[in-house]
């Protein structure tokens, strides 16, 4: 067994060395870049945009985020704001109709619930902007955002640029499980800044991407069946080959899941939606036809999943099990632990296993300056404290959240294999 486990660790190690090395030079060779190409919230013309804001059951957010999209430092008679209520069962629409009175750049739709895909594309059809800004209903935009986005579009002067994505934070976190999500939503935005110059970023996020309204209705609009639309949308731009890039300092902030059962059922979502795009558009993993994107970012997704579920058994079959065995053996001693804490052995098996060869606690070592290397760069990149919160929120961090993270990745794909179905 322990030569079976040792060839898996072994491949492990060397796929993450490959993936980590990979991203430390791409940074390098890409940092000089970095002070010169954070957009400016000047530009010199203003195009019609519309801002399509989906939401189901958000009274408690959608007055914040309808006043961020009002106090938008744009011309309001170049912006256009189509309100979508979802079916909504609670006051969400009444809290719509009040705010948007008086303001004739707004309009409200509503309709049974069909899913946000299919609200998206009713507001798509109505549209009138060159350009058109997703907002999920729990997510707020800084003023200035939307001029540095369209600077984008307005520097690179290239009509097979699809999408500018903002950099993501989570807003004023309250309790650890937020605080905890909001140091990975800062390395999401570093590695995606790092994705963008490779041109393979793979998901145009939810709140505040802004598109091309004319490449949008050409292939097709939103997928209807995915639940994760905004990934799957990104997936079918890139297979036809249009460009994604990130807007580094264009901010907007999410509302981060304060509960474990909210949580759950995000990344649910986002876990069995990035699946099933891997699964649909599986042809490009691998394929030179797609440059970067086919090459290093779908074998690396795919990659992504197959070490998280490796590392979530081994540390299983290591941890999981021996606690197991130590319980079994308490109940059969009536819990009389004396006898057991007078012969006991403190063993650290997996530790030992790990770091009985120098070549792999080398590389062990290695990935975890390259892991402690990303995560200050990417506190710099963001504008952020390390210690913003203090230093409790990095102890779950980095000792139990990816965990907590690859067991709900493990049932999802349990779930994806039994073909069940999930809605947004």
């Amino acid at each position: 067994m322990n030569t079976v486990i040792s060839i898996i660790l072994w491949i492990a190690y060397v796929v993450a060395l490959y993936f980590s090395v990979f991203l430390v030079l791409v940074y390098l060779d890409k940092k000089r870049l970095f002070s010169i190409e954070e957009s400016a919230d000047k530009i010199s013309k203003f195009p019609l945009v519309s801002v399509l804001i989906p939401a189901y059951n958000e009274e408690k957010t959608i007055l914040r985020t309808l006043e961020s999209v009002h106090a938008l430092d744009y011309p309001k008679d170049k912006l256009e704001v189509i309100v979508i209520n979802d079916g909504s069962k609670d006051n969400t629409e009444k809290v719509i109709r009040t705010y948007i009175k008086n303001k004739p750049h707004f309009q409200l739709l509503s309709h049974p619930n069909r899913g946000k895909a299919a609200s998206l594309n009713r507001a798509l059809n109505l549209a009138t902007g060159e350009f058109f800004a997703c907002l999920d209903a729990d997510s707020f935009v800084e003023s200035s955002t939307l001029k540095k986005m369209l600077q984008i579009y307005e520097k690179e002067n290239n009509p097979n640029l699809a999408i500018v994505t903002p950099a993501m934070k989570v807003y004023q976190p309250q309790n650890m499980l937020q605080k905890v999500q909001w140091l990975e939503y800062l390395v999401i935005i570093l590695i995606s800044r790092l994705s963008s110059h490779l041109d393979s970023l793979y998901v145009a996020p939810g709140p505040f991407s802004l598109y091309r309204t004319a490449i949008i209705r050409k292939i097709g609009g939103f997928d209807e069946k995915n639940i994760t639309e905004d990934q799957e949308i990104a997936y079918r731009l890139q297979q036809h080959q249009y460009l994604i890039k990130q807007c580094t300092n264009g901010y907007v902030y999410t509302t981060a899941p304060p509960e474990l059962k909210p949580f759950y059922h995000q990344r649910r979502r986002w876990y069995l939606g990035g699946i099933a795009c891997l699964h649909q558009y599986r042809k490009l993993v691998a394929n030179k036809k797609y440059g970067d994107f086919g090459l290093m970012q779908m074998v690396k997704n795919v990659v992504g999943f197959i070490l998280a579920v490796t590392g979530i058994i081994i540390a299983g079959y290591f941890f999981v099990l021996p606690l197991f065995q130590t319980l079994k053996e308490m109940i059969m001693v009536n819990f009389n632990f004396m006898p057991y804490l007078q012969t006991l052995k403190i063993k650290i098996t997996f530790l030992n296993f790990l770091l009985a060869d120098f070549r792999k606690g080398l590389i062990i070592l290695f990935l975890f300056i390259i892991g402690g290397f990303f995560f200050y760069q990417a506190h710099r990149n963001a504008k952020e404290k390390i210690l913003g919160f203090g230093w409790v929120p990095l102890i779950p961090y980095f000792a139990f959240y990816y965990t907590l993270k690859g067991i709900i990745l493990i049932l999802c794909m349990v779930e994806f294999v039994r073909g069940k179905k999930v809605k947004w």
